[in-house]
């Protein structure tokens, strides 16, 4: 849905909020949702990630969101980058690596042919922030599953009307990814229930509770 149907839908339920509201709300609010979200991720021992980018236009130019999935089809990690190399998926690998010691990292990275990823892995080896006998493979087939869960990102994307400026833009695909992760389940461990039919309404008051809402109206 885009700002405009968001209006609408409150606007059916008594509540008057421009659309431009809404977007200045999720601009302000999306990336301390993410730094909030991430205190609570799981840290999992995966044998295997799946690593890959996908284009996202900025005032008419493209950019990279680089994106990590572990096994179990779960965000790991996501980066934003105007430049599609060698620094860019260093940067990347690394934000992915920061969580993890060495005993807890995966054997293998699967990536596209990009010789970028093989100067990234080479180079954090060196640094001592991956294990030396990780594995890349490049086998296309391998990293379907990544390239499948771009579609939601990119559909959320095309429903924004497009971005200005790369800050913002940065800003909204935060809380693209976080509300995703959230709505995948990687933080259902912290419900109090986990009955399917008030799903829903637990991890609104996760969400609650993230921002201590529920002190505010108590």
């Amino acid at each position: 849905m885009s700002y405009a149907n968001l209006s609408d839908m409150l606007a059916e339920r008594g509540i008057s909020v421009n659309r431009s509201t809404i977007y200045r709300w999720f601009i302000e609010y999306a990336p301390t949702l993410r730094k909030k979200l991430r205190r609570h991720q799981f840290i999992r021992t995966d044998s295997s990630w799946q690593l890959d980018e996908t284009y996202v236009k900025v005032k008419g130019k493209w950019h990279y969101l680089y994106r990590a999935i572990n096994k179990q089809g779960e965000t790991l990690d996501f980066y934003f980058s105007h430049k599609r190399n060698k620094k860019a998926a260093y940067q990347f690998l690394r934000r992915c690596l920061r969580y993890y010691d060495v005993d807890n990292q995966p054997k293998t990275l699967n990536t596209d042919k990009h010789s970028s990823y093989a100067n990234a892995i080479a180079r954090l080896k060196m640094e001592g922030r991956l294990r030396v006998d990780v594995e890349q493979r490049q086998v296309k087939c391998l990293n379907n599953g990544i390239e499948s869960e771009h579609a939601p990102i990119k559909k959320l994307v095309v429903a924004t009307g497009g971005f200005k400026i790369q800050k913002r833009a940065w800003s909204t695909i935060q809380g693209f990814e976080s509300l995703r992760m959230l709505n995948k389940g990687q933080f259902d461990f912290w419900l109090r229930h986990d009955e399917r039919k008030i799903l829903v309404r637990e991890r609104s008051a996760f969400m609650n509770r993230l921002f201590n809402v529920e002190v505010i109206y108590s």
